[in-house]
């Protein structure tokens, strides 16, 4: 099955250190994941740890790490409502910069799935991807 994927480049007004700190702070996430309420983690932010995300809406959902490399790739995996559902951040130093890109990847469990995404979507992918970005750059002026 042919996966779904969007992807996000842009530049956040930070170094890179600090965007990557905000970004993969378990304390900061709910400053810059859209509806994010709180994060809940056992122990170091690391690849294979999970996060217990619980969002505005009342969903409660897992994000695996999959991939934390600092400075430069955080990543995570969903288990729970859009599950495999894949997200990565990748930073690389521009200067007094960082540019960042972001890119969402889900491959739809059935032909009649990936039909009802693209003829039907529930949520608009670039826009919240265009929300968090702005919510980070926020965060990490703060």
């Amino acid at each position: 099955m042919k996966s779904i994927d969007h992807t996000l480049v842009t530049q956040v007004g930070a170094p890179i250190e600090r965007v990557f700190s905000v970004l993969t702070d378990p304390a900061r996430i709910p400053d810059w994941l859209p509806m994010c309420e709180s994060i809940e983690i056992d122990g170091p932010m690391r690849r294979g740890a999970k996060l217990r995300v619980r969002f505005t809406d009342s969903r409660a959902t897992v994000f695996e790490v999959v991939d934390f490399q600092s400075p430069s790739t955080f990543g995570w995996v969903e288990h729970g409502g859009r599950e495999g559902a894949k997200t990565f951040f990748r930073l690389d130093f521009a200067g007094g910069s960082t540019s960042l890109t972001v890119k969402d990847v889900w491959r739809p469990p059935s032909v009649m799935a990936y039909l009802k995404a693209r003829l039907f979507p529930k949520r608009n992918t670039k826009r919240q991807m265009d929300r968090a970005v702005q919510s980070l750059r926020l965060a990490v002026t703060r």
